[in-house]
């Protein structure tokens, strides 16, 4: 039996060239695994399956017991790829509002953890929806943003499937020859790439080109080609028919036009395919009209007309409620904005992303080195000085220490008066440089640090001014150095003194030691008992 990666790898690469068979038989491998995992991919394979061949009732399905399944194991990625898949079937039923809100949640999502091929799936996706619902710049700019990301990421069959979008744009405009580039570069690419679901969806849409522009031969030529593809999809099936059928009436076979027409309007009727089902019955019209059938001629002008008038009226409530979903999600994305720059000015940004994602934010780190700074003598300094005095000078110094830490990859947890306490997480060396670095910036005043290292516990307290802190034991002894320190020195434990003698002291530009460890023997610290500690002198 075949590991679960092994199989998930497969359903990655039947979904990339729309390979329904393979999916449906990739579902029944992980349904013999039964994992939680492997069911809910399972779920999401046969959704996939469902919707390359047009149940859509099925492929939503799939995609809901998919989508409980991913939640429950809070497997974030299945979450951002099924919710577009969901997406993906709304706007193949012409549910465009729906179909925006699950692509912009999907694209969220895919933001949050770094994909970039999702991002760029995804973004392509509501560029889409925006060319159904006839918004062509902003089709183009959504298409634009995706190409070259695809581009980036060297992913051909996403630049063939947007290079093939693209063109559609162009047809929907009547700019023939710039569609025709951009179907002939997207088809090259199906073809090179073995994707024949790619081959038919273009060659589907040359046809109709061809046929709008009156080139009848290579019409011909494209038709017979079409013929030889396996057609899955319901869309390019029907315009298929409709090429075909226009095809016949230029050969006088009016009666195979009807025939072939016939079959594409249950077709399109089958699968719900509005706007298809009107252009199919308007067809049906004029080839009534050719054929002198009187009768045939009103029967189906007036399907046309009432079909058309629906997917008109549809048009103007679609546009309605698109516009009140980009403003709905225009605001929430107003409002996600605003979170996180209350976040970010409150936390550090990796701290604050991981709260967005709704994560508890709870750290132990083994061996974290603790830094406080303090102002000598700052109480008889400040009942000297000028109210705005003293808040520029603690500006001053804890701008100099912000820049110092943010140089050594320290992380600043807070001030408390004239106290700084900064953090490295695994990295004693930056704390002892940052250090160093404090002690010869800061000349205005003259300043105590202290230095300790060992486990730490750290995470975010408070609901409405939350606090990203530091506490343990290690932090106490920190702050014990730094209180028992002299101005203008640095003062560090035994602990912190046999950890940067682990380390590989070196000065980063060179191999001389950038600083010197002094004895100065036992002292007394609160709450420890007697300790013995060092000095930290620059070389």
């Amino acid at each position: 039996m075949r590991t679960f990666e092994q199989i998930s790898a497969d359903v990655d690469a039947a979904i990339a060239i729309s390979d329904a068979a393979t999916l449906m038989r990739l579902a029944i491998e992980l349904d013999e695994l039964a994992t939680p995992e492997a069911t809910a991919l399972a779920h999401r394979a046969r959704g996939m399956a469902c919707y390359y061949t047009g149940d859509y009732p099925s492929a939503l399905e799939h995609f809901n017991s998919a989508l409980v399944l991913f939640h429950e194991l809070g497997n974030r990625s299945g979450v951002a790829s099924v919710t577009g898949n969901i997406g993906n079937v709304y706007a193949s039923t012409g549910d465009f509002p729906a179909a925006l809100e699950h692509y912009n949640s999907a694209l969220a999502l895919h933001h949050e953890l770094g994909d970039r091929r999702g991002v760029a799936i995804v973004t392509g996706n509501i560029g889409n929806v925006y060319a159904s619902t006839g918004d062509f710049p902003a089709a183009l700019e959504h298409y634009n943003s995706a190409l070259a990301l695809n581009h980036e990421l060297g992913n051909r069959l996403g630049v063939a499937f947007v290079t093939g979008n693209i063109g559609i744009v162009y047809r929907s405009t009547s700019d023939y020859p710039a569609a025709l580039d951009h179907y002939n570069s997207a088809l090259a690419l199906h073809q090179e790439l073995g994707n024949s679901s790619g081959v038919a969806l273009v060659t589907g849409n040359i046809l109709l080109v061809l046929l709008s522009t009156d080139d009848v031969d290579r019409a011909r030529q494209t038709l017979s080609a079409l013929d030889e593809l396996l057609v899955d999809d319901p869309g390019v099936a029907v315009e298929r028919e409709i090429g075909r059928a226009m095809i016949h009436v230029l050969d006088g076979d009016l009666q195979a036009a009807h025939t072939t027409l016939a079959n594409a309007l249950e077709l399109a009727k089958t699968h719900g395919l509005r706007a298809q089902q009107a252009d199919v019955c308007k067809e049906l019209r004029n080839l009534a009209q050719k054929r002198n059938d009187f009768a045939a001629y009103i029967e189906h002008n007036n399907e046309y007309t009432r079909t058309n008038e629906e997917v008109r009226g549809a048009d103007a409530k679609l546009k309605m409620a698109m516009q009140a979903k980009e403003r709905e999600i225009a605001n929430e994305r107003m409002e996600t904005a605003k979170h996180m720059a209350v976040l970010h000015s409150t936390l550090p940004k990796h701290i604050a992303d991981r709260v967005a994602r709704g994560e508890t934010v709870n750290d132990h780190i083994d061996n974290a080195a603790v830094l406080f700074l303090d102002i000598a003598g700052f109480t008889t300094l400040s009942s000297e000085m000028d109210v705005t005095e003293v808040v520029a000078l603690l500006d001053r110094v804890f701008a100099t220490c912000d820049t110092v830490a943010n140089k050594h990859n320290m992380m600043k947890i807070k001030t408390i008066g004239d106290s700084y306490m900064c953090v490295a997480f695994d990295d004693v060396s930056s704390a002892a440089f940052a250090a160093l670095e404090m002690i010869q910036s800061i000349t205005e005043v003259r300043v105590r640090i202290g230095l300790h290292c060992g486990h730490v516990v750290a995470g975010v307290l408070g609901k409405e001014r939350l606090q990203y802190d530091v506490w343990g034991d290690t932090v106490n002894v920190a702050s014990r150095m730094e209180s028992t320190g002299e101005p203008g020195r640095i003062h560090i434990s035994s602990g912190f003194a046999l950890a940067l003698h682990g380390e590989t002291a070196k000065q980063r530009s060179g191999e001389q030691e950038f600083c010197t460890v002094v004895e100065r023997g036992e002292i007394e610290i609160k709450g420890k008992g007697m300790m013995t500690t060092h000095w930290l002198e620059p070389s």
